[in-house]
């Protein structure tokens, strides 16, 4: 999984010290340049000693036992403190919700010791080297008075009256900073600063103790606290040797409930594409966005992979790029923007506010057509290939026109518009005029055939060589279960269904109006290897289908949200298998269930498994992963099933999907139907079981 930085919120505090001046938030006329004045921070020219001094920052205490601190300026703006000594760091996690997983992840990833304070779980650690940086919250007082002010604005008859300079400390400090494989905290301050936010950004790295650790708090964007340790990979090659990566130890909500979806900054609610393939890596792509803010927008920040990196049939790494070159806005004036570690900020022309809709224009190239181990094809798929928001903002049609090198064929989600041929290029144009999320775009030596039945076309695309068996078993499947589905789930979501052959074993995937299922479906009878992976073909085939419901047209607002879309569709599946197979293979999977789900059941409540992260173990985790977000949550469906019987089950999942038709979902949604539906209060079920680690 990808780690981003968590931000978190900050109160200081510091005893008997002079102030220094903070300019107010507000927009800035050039984005780059306030990036690059946050990237590129500096310190005062000298320092001054100080002792014993507390700094708060929400559940975090950092006390500067002895040593110098210098002033941080980000331009001429001075936006913090850098403090160089002995100091001892705590945190205290005060949401029981976390307290489990925070406990796997600093067991199993760092060296810190967790230890249970009254309600709360306590991390504690030294450290000789302190940043402090914050926006919108006064600055602690540091000595030294206009002294240290001068200094900080670098004029050199200040120095004389300061201490010794922590100018080569600090640059080794932001040299190792340089290494972590995340967007830069300028991203965090631009934004703020453009979007004229009031609620307070603080951002405090520590080193030199047991862990190198960040610790964010951000009552403005994320309206979370977060501490993350930064560590290196023991299984890095040698390019990646000095790489860092956030280990996320905590993350609580500030002022909210993180039972109730967090706000989108904004809406992404249309996109248009077209990609131009070459024959070989290289690809040039239009991506044309209209998003509409939710609250003042002057700074829109977007995931958009920067480098990816592709494995030859051999095992070779190479890395490619995606290379941005330019964004306009609706009247075609060019945008600030930056982009690096994923993501992408752009600089609005001016301050848009909430509910007016924003039209925005991306040219991008790269090398980034990858053909997994040298297969003819390559994916833009899940991840984000196209500037994308946070799930709770991604909400959008879709419109796609895709050229692809002959002999390569082109598809992408959605109904399709046209399909044909102009000069060496074959062409494919579709289109979504339903909100989705996860569309992709691919293209490869495929063969289909395809039919319809009821106003719904199945699409069969087999890999190298057209295999008309396959693809007629598997149509005539696709169509038993959509029928089956539209029983309690309602009519199928999309008019067309790509099902698409991946040349590799063992799994599927479901983007809008598309299924990826690997080989064997494709050969089940063929070959030990074939026989191994196809033994669930069947629950596969029905759990990747029945994404089209969950997934797309009932869709998660956050990663806590992710049972929604994954134990939903895997219970729909063995409903599914119930009618196909029996009640014998039903018991069975529930079994399987009960077992997975209880083996991990104590690591981490269902909606924070996505955190599950430990380098050089990542097996471990992704068992646990799967063990709670497929097996337990589908063992917590089949208890609620058993209790209101069968009726009121299948009514339960038809109202679900009928009432939040092409919106998100959540789980006190779920808990709020089955409660009407039941006269029960379903609440203390998911209090114990989805937020807790129970396991009925």
């Amino acid at each position: 999984m990808n780690f981003r930085r968590t931000p978190l919120l900050a109160i200081p505090l510091v005893l008997g010290l002079s102030a220094l001046p903070v300019r107010a938030a507000g927009p800035e006329a050039d984005l780059s340049s306030t990036v690059k004045r946050f990237e590129s921070l500096k310190v005062g020219l000298g320092s001054v000693p100080v002792k014993d001094i507390v700094l708060e920052s929400g559940h975090a205490v950092c006390t500067l036992k002895g040593g110098a601190v210098t002033p941080v300026r980000a331009g001429d703006e001075v936006i913090g403190l850098f403090f160089e000594g002995t100091g001892t760091f705590e945190y205290r996690s005060v949401d029981p919700v976390e307290h489990p997983v925070m406990a796997y992840e600093a067991r199993k990833a760092t060296s810190l010791a967790v230890e249970k304070s009254g309600d709360a779980l306590v991390v504690r650690d030294t450290f000789t080297r302190l940043l402090w940086i914050s926006a919108g919250r006064k600055l602690p007082d540091l000595p030294g008075g206009a002294e240290m002010w001068n200094a900080a604005r670098g004029r050199e008859e200040a120095a004389v009256s300061a201490g010794s300079s922590l100018q080569a400390s600090f640059q080794a400090n932001r040299e190792r900073s340089s290494y972590v494989q995340e967007a830069p905290i300028a991203y965090d301050f631009a934004a703020q600063l453009a979007n004229g936010a009031r609620e307070p950004l603080v951002v405090v790295e520590i080193e030199g103790g047991k862990e190198n650790l960040r610790h964010v708090f951000d009552a403005s964007r994320e309206h979370s606290e977060s501490l993350v340790a930064m560590r290196r990979d023991p299984d890095a090659d040698s390019e990646r040797k000095l790489s860092v990566y956030p280990i996320v130890i905590s993350d609580q909500p500030i002022g909210r409930d993180r039972r109730d979806p967090l706000t989108a900054e904004f809406l992404l609610t249309d996109v248009r594409v077209e990609v131009a393939a070459s024959d070989g890596k290289d690809v040039t792509m239009t991506v044309a966005e209209t998003i509409v803010p939710q609250r003042l927008l002057g700074v829109a920040r977007f995931s958009l992979l920067s480098r990816s990196t592709a494995y030859s049939a051999t095992g070779y790494p190479s890395v490619r790029s995606h290379h941005v070159k330019s964004v306009t806005d609706d009247a075609g004036k060019p945008l600030s923007f930056h982009h690096s570690y994923g993501s992408i900020v752009v600089g609005l022309a001016s301050a848009a506010p909430p509910g007016v809709s924003v039209k925005l224009r991306f040219e991008i190239d790269g090398d980034f057509l990858i053909r997994p181990g040298g297969d003819s094809y390559w994916l833009l798929g899940t991840r984000p290939w196209f500037p994308q928001p946070d799930l709770g903002g991604q909400f959008y049609t879709f419109h796609a026109r895709v050229k692809a090198k002959k002999p390569f064929l082109p598809f992408a989600s959605g109904r399709t518009v046209s399909r044909g041929v102009e000069g060496d290029s074959n062409v494919v144009e579709t289109d979504i005029d339903k909100p989705v999320q996860f569309a992709i775009v691919m293209a490869g030596k495929y063969e289909f055939e395809e039919e319809t039945r009821d106003g719904v076309t199945i699409r069969v695309a087999s890999y190298a060589i057209k295999n008309s068996r396959a693809m007629k078993q598997l149509t005539n499947l696709a169509f038993g279960i959509i029928e089956f589905y539209q029983r309690f789930l309602g009519p199928f979501p999309f008019p067309e269904l790509d099902i698409v052959e991946i040349n590799s074993y063992g799994f599927g995937q479901a983007p809008p109006g598309v299924m990826f299922i690997t080989k064997e479906a494709f050969n089940p009878f063929i070959g030990e290897e074939n026989q191994y992976f196809s033994q669930g073909i069947n629950e596969r085939f029905a759990h990747e289908i029945a994404h089209q419901y969950w997934g797309q047209v009932v869709k998660m607002p956050s990663d806590e949200e992710q049972w929604l879309t994954e134990s939903f569709a895997e219970y729909s599946a063995a409903i599914f298998l119930r009618e196909l197979k029996g009640k014998s293979t039903y018991e069975r999977l529930l079994a399987h269930w009960k077992t997975a789900g209880s083996r991990s059941s104590a690591i981490s409540p269902i909606p924070l498994v996505n955190r599950l992260n430990v380098p050089g173990e990542e097996a471990e985790a992704f068992r646990a992963r799967t063990d709670l977000l497929y097996d337990k949550g589908s063992w917590l469906l089949a208890t609620i099933h058993k209790e209101v019987g069968d009726d009121t089950f299948l009514t339960f999942l038809k109202s679900y999907q009928k009432t939040f038709r092409w919106k998100f979902g959540t789980t006190k949604q779920v808990a709020g139907l089955l409660q009407v539906l039941t006269k029960k209060d379903w609440m203390p079920f998911f209090e114990k079981n989805y937020w807790g680690t129970g396991m009925p």
